[in-house]
C-alpha cells in the first residue's frame, strides 16, 4: 500500500446478473492530485465511484481508498469520503440550514451550529440559508450539496457529475 495514493485500486468489478457494469478497473490517484473520470452514459462511473467510497462492494478486484481497504473497511471509508451524487440527495421540505444541520448530526460533528455556519459562508449560502432546498434553482441545490460534502472535512471528495442540468455562470461558480 502506497501512502502516497488517494486511491489505488485494481481488478475492480462489479456485475448485475450476466452484465458487467465495471470490468476489471485500475486507478490509482495520488493525494491532493484533481482527476476527472470520463465516459459515455451507462460505461460505470456511478458504480466504480460507489465502490470507491464504500457504498458498492465489488464483485471482484482489490484496493484501498485513503489507505483504507475497500471491502473491510467501507464504513470507515464513508466517514472519511464526501460523496457528491449526480442527483440532489437532500430534503426539499428542509431549509439550506437544516439539511447542514442534519448532515452534521449524521457525521457526529462536534461545534456542530459553528460548522455549519462556516459552511454557509464559506459556500455563498448564508443569505439563503432559511430557504426550503426544494424551491433553489439547479445550481443554488448543487452549492448546497457540495456544502454538505465538505461539512465534516472530508479527506477525499468525490463528486459524480457535479455540473449537470447547472445553467452556465453557476457551472463557472462551482
Amino acid at each position: 500500500m502506497n501512502a502516497e495514493l488517494a486511491i489505488d485500486v485494481r481488478g475492480l468489478t462489479k456485475r448485475y446478473g450476466e452484465r458487467a457494469v465495471v470490468d476489471d478497473v485500475a486507478i490509482q490517484v495520488r493525494r491532493g492530485e484533481i482527476c476527472g473520470f470520463l465516459g459515455p452514459n451507462g460505461s460505470g462511473k456511478t458504480t466504480t465511484i460507489r465502490m470507491l467510497c464504500g457504498l458498492l462492494e465489488p464483485d471482484a478486484g482489490e484496493g484501498s481508498c485513503l489507505g483504507l481497504d475497500i471491502r473491510r473497511a467501507a464504513r470507515r471509508i464513508k466517514l472519511a469520503v464526501g460523496y457528491m451524487t449526480q442527483r440532489f440527495g437532500l430534503y426539499e421540505d428542509l431549509s439550506i440550514e437544516e439539511n447542514l444541520d442534519f448532515v452534521a448530526r449524521l457525521y457526529r460533528i462536534t461545534q456542530r451550529p459553528r460548522r455549519v455556519r462556516e459552511t454557509l459562508q464559506r459556500l455563498g449560502l448564508n443569505e439563503r440559508r432559511k430557504q426550503l432546498a426544494g424551491t433553489l434553482a439547479g445550481g443554488w441545490k448543487q452549492r448546497l450539496a457540495l456544502a454538505a460534502c465538505l461539512l465534516h472535512d472530508p479527506a477525499l471528495l468525490l463528486l459524480d457529475e457535479p455540473t449537470a442540468g447547472v445553467d452556465p455562470k453557476a457551472r463557472r461558480d462551482f
